[in-house]
């Protein structure tokens, strides 16, 4: 068993599985929690769960591909970008506490 087997469950693949406040791992091994508003969120408009692919891939450049990107809102440090259908949404998030915490905060472009 590894260490990142021990730290937190992996991010689950639908938005269904995710527990409100519970911290979950992404691939890149960083620490990721969601209320339950962002839970709602994603629920209605992220169906086939492309943003927690995002989530879960991780960081990525800003142009032309699908991850975490720098968030511009105040008070956020990352926004989860995907291309395509549902590509006009972003969900904020914050780090607080080493966590990458998501709120609920949602902006289309």
């Amino acid at each position: 068993m590894s260490d990142r087997d021990t730290e937190a469950p992996e991010l689950p693949n639908t938005w269904q599985e995710i527990q409100p406040d519970e911290i979950y791992q992404s691939l890149e091994g960083r620490r990721v929690s969601f209320s339950i508003k962002q839970i709602n969120l994603g629920n209605l408009y992220d169906p086939i769960g492309k943003h927690l692919r995002a989530i879960n891939k991780g960081r990525v450049p800003s142009k032309g591909n699908i991850g975490l990107v720098p968030s511009e809102e105040p008070d956020y440090d990352f926004k989860s970008k995907i291309l395509g259908n549902g590509g006009d949404r972003r969900f904020h998030g914050k780090i607080v506490e080493g966590i990458l915490h998501f709120s609920g905060k949602q902006t289309t472009h």
